[in-house]
């Protein structure tokens, strides 16, 4: 406990302790060629969850659009990945072949295939591509104009505290704007999205008004202000200790989905 609050005491020195003329910490930008989920037609992350957020898993992109083998590829690309590369008798296989066969919110796209392509090394050398069968865990040589889904990498990590990893972003369009977020090993993350005007100058203490739609694409890679819940009475530990454990600073500017 001496260690973690000395740490935190730290912490809280360099937050407070920065010069007023100190260059900001700067935010990945938004990537603006990320894909529009409704291009994609239906993309999900397989992952097998196990309730341990401790421990890598394998994960895959399922775009269970059907298209035929180069589409797919494209699609695969179009999310900073390529087509999985299948390996009988491997870990990341046999995962695959269970996910396939028990990904209850896919199944209802993709319960009339029992092929799924994957990434094929002689792409173009042959009117066949490779698909995976999820039935046999084989792969079978099929033409490549067949329509099929689609099985992807995912090659992002688990999201850690501090040390995420946005670089894999994708938007959609709400009816309030389109917004932007990301996706980590174990699911699409859209954070600090506004539900109302902020509550602040002429809306402090009013009821909620609720939020005009987006002129451009929203950021929401990262979590927005949370209401305030720690007295500044009690330190400063304790307001860095909050900053760490919600990923977001306490302010009045608070009506975000986070």
């Amino acid at each position: 406990m001496v260690a973690i609050s000395s740490l935190l005491a730290a912490l809280a020195v360099i937050l407070t302790c920065q010069s007023a003329d100190a260059a900001p910490i700067k935010k990945r930008a938004l990537n603006a060629s990320a894909p529009l989920a409704s291009n994609l037609n239906g993309v999900h992350i397989l992952v097998q969850n196990d309730v341990d957020s401790n421990t890598s898993k394998d994960a895959y992109l399922l775009l269970s659009n059907p298209r035929n083998y180069y589409d797919g590829m494209v699609a695969c690309n179009s999310m900073s990945e390529g087509g999985y590369i299948y390996i009988s008798g491997t870990a990341g296989a046999s995962n695959l072949v269970t996910l396939l066969n028990n990904n209850a919110p896919a199944q209802a796209e993709v319960s009339a295939f029992s092929r799924f392509w994957v990434y094929n090394a002689v792409s173009g050398a042959l009117s066949n591509c490779l698909a995976l069968n999820k039935n046999t865990g084989t792969t079978d040589w099929v033409p490549c104009s067949t329509v099929l889904p689609t099985v992807c990498f995912n090659s992002v990590g688990r999201r850690v505290l501090l040390f995420d990893d946005t670089s894999k972003q994708i938007k959609v369009n709400t009816s309030v704007g389109q917004i932007q977020g990301w996706r980590d090993q174990n699911a699409f993350r859209f954070l600090g999205i506004p539900y109302a005007e902020a509550p602040i100058g002429e809306l402090r203490f009013k009821s909620p008004v609720a939020k005009t739609p987006f002129i451009s694409t929203l950021d929401a890679t990262a979590y927005r202000g949370i209401c305030p819940q720690t007295t500044e009475a009690v330190g400063v530990v304790p307001l860095v200790e909050s900053r760490l454990e919600n990923g977001a600073a306490e302010m009045e500017d608070c009506l975000n989905l986070n």
